[in-house]
């Protein structure tokens, strides 16, 4: 019996070694690499993304949550607590900050469109795409877009709920 449990256990660990050092190693906040350094996220709350058909590329959303510092930043200083012209570790640069809603057009490219092939958020097919495409049209929310991608700041409803981390959605496209 003795030998027949030393060769058992050799061979779970060494499968077991072998499907460790194969698992791969996430080191810092690589996710968080799609948006501009000047956000602090505490946390990365959901995700989602379709690969395009043809080789067009993919499109999805993220969903951060900011830290405690940068929310109480958001507070006081409403946009004003992130800088115009931020960059994306991609090159792009961001445009200045607008209030929501969002334009039309804007909205049909990276939210919403209703016609083929689908964009940014609706990619996504997320529980949570129906309360972001809500926030897109609410007021007190801010957005900003560098032609591949819109940020969009969920500031509305920091005010009346003190204990709410602000968050930002991050919409793409190919």
């Amino acid at each position: 019996m003795r030998p027949y449990t030393l060769i058992s256990w050799s061979v779970v660990s060494f499968f077991v070694i072998v499907i460790f050092t194969s698992l791969p190693i996430a080191t810092g906040r690589q996710w968080a690499s799609v948006l501009p350094s000047q956000y602090k996220i505490n946390q990365r709350q959901a995700y989602g993304s379709t690969q395009l058909p043809n080789g067009a590329g993919t499109c999805g959303a993220v969903i951060y949550q900011l830290s405690w510092a940068q929310t109480q930043d958001i507070r006081r200083n409403g946009v004003a607590a992130l800088p115009a012209g931020l960059q994306g570790p991609d090159g792009f640069k961001y445009g200045d900050w607008a209030n929501t809603p969002v334009p039309k057009d804007i909205f049909e490219r990276y939210v919403l469109n209703t016609a083929h092939p689908p964009v940014g958020l609706n990619c996504s097919h997320g529980s949570w795409e129906k309360e972001w495409r809500a926030n897109t049209q609410k007021a007190g929310n801010y957005y900003s877009t560098n032609g591949k991608a819109l940020i969009l700041l969920q500031a509305s409803e920091l005010q009346r709920n003190p204990m709410y981390l602000a968050a930002v959605g991050y919409f793409y496209n190919p």
